[in-house]
C-alpha cells in the first residue's frame, strides 16, 4: 500500500515529467490490478474512510459493425473485477449499434480498481483485436472452403469473429475471477474481507443511481467454434499484473 500510494503521488506531482508520471501510474495500475482488493481493504482501515465508488468512459471501435461483442467482452472482464458498465452511442437512426459512429462504455466500481481498468482495457482490447487475426486465417481455410457464395462466407466469417470477441472475454474474466479469489482468500477472516462483501451493493447502488431504467441487451445466439476458440485465446492474454517489477520503496517519493 506504502508503494502504491507513493507511485501516485509521483505521478500526480506537477512537478513530475510526463514520461516519469506514466512509468508511476502504469506501475501504480499493475500492483492494484494485483493487490487491487485487499489493499483497499487496508487503505480504508487505515484511514477510516469509506470506498469510493466512480466511474470511467472507454471509447470501443465499431469497426466491421462489431461494437456490441467487443463491449460484451469487456463488460465481461469488468464483472469480474465487480464492477458494472453500460454502453451508448450515436449513429445512423434505426440501426442500433450496429450502425453507430461512436460508442462509449461507462464502467462504474471502487476507484482503485478502475484505475486498474484503465491500463487493462486497451491492453486488453490490443489482444483481443491480435488474436482474432490468425484465428480467422484458420477458420477460412479449415471451414470455409466447402462454403459457396460470397455472402454466405462473409456472414460465417462475421459471425465467427463476434463470437470470438465474446469468448474472449469470457476466457479473461474467468482468468481475472481466479486472481479474485486468490486475494479473497488470502484476506479471509480480516477487516477486508468485510470490504469485498460490501462492495456490490455500493457499485451497484451508484450504477442505478446513473442509469435509472436501463434496458438489458438482447440475447443473441453465437457461433460455438468462435466462442470456444476465443475463450482459449483469453485464458492465456497477458494481463500485466505479474511481469512488471516493484519500483524499490528507496526510489519513490516520502
Amino acid at each position: 500500500m506504502e508503494r502504491v500510494r507513493r507511485l501516485l503521488d509521483l505521478a500526480e506531482h506537477p512537478n513530475t515529467g510526463e514520461e516519469e508520471a506514466a512509468l508511476a501510474s502504469a506501475h501504480a495500475a499493475a500492483l492494484m490490478l494485483r493487490h487491487g482488493l485487499d489493499a483497499s481493504a487496508v487503505r480504508r482501515g487505515a484511514t477510516g474512510r469509506s470506498e469510493k465508488i466512480d466511474g470511467i468512459e472507454f471509447e470501443v471501435s465499431n469497426r466491421g459493425g462489431h461494437a456490441r461483442e467487443r463491449c460484451w467482452a469487456l463488460h465481461l472482464i469488468c464483472d469480474a473485477l465487480g464492477c458494472k458498465g453500460a454502453q451508448h452511442w450515436t449513429g445512423v437512426h434505426g440501426r442500433g449499434i450496429r450502425g453507430a459512429r461512436h460508442v462509449t462504455m461507462t464502467v462504474v466500481g471502487p476507484d482503485p480498481v478502475l484505475d486498474s481498468l484503465r491500463v487493462l482495457l486497451p491492453s486488453i482490447t490490443l489482444q483481443m483485436e491480435n488474436q482474432v487475426r490468425p484465428a480467422l486465417r484458420h477458420f477460412t481455410a479449415r471451414d470455409l472452403t466447402g462454403v459457396e457464395g460470397k455472402d454466405r462466407r462473409a456472414r460465417a466469417t462475421s459471425d465467427y469473429r463476434r463470437a470470438f470477441y465474446v469468448g474472449f472475454g469470457s476466457g479473461v474474466s474467468a482468468k481475472l475471477r481466479d486472481r479474485v479469489a486468490e486475494i479473497a482468500d488470502q484476506v479471509k477472516g480480516t477487516g477486508a474481507e468485510l470490504v469485498l462483501l460490501d462492495r456490490s451493493a455500493l457499485v451497484q447502488a451508484e450504477f442505478q443511481r446513473r442509469f435509472p431504467g436501463l434496458k438489458r441487451a438482447r440475447a443473441t445466439t453465437l457461433d460455438a467454434n468462435g466462442y470456444h476458440t476465443g475463450r482459449q485465446a483469453g485464458r492465456t492474454a497477458d494481463l500485466s499484473d505479474r511481469a512488471l517489477p516493484d519500483l524499490p520503496l528507496g526510489r519513490l517519493p516520502h
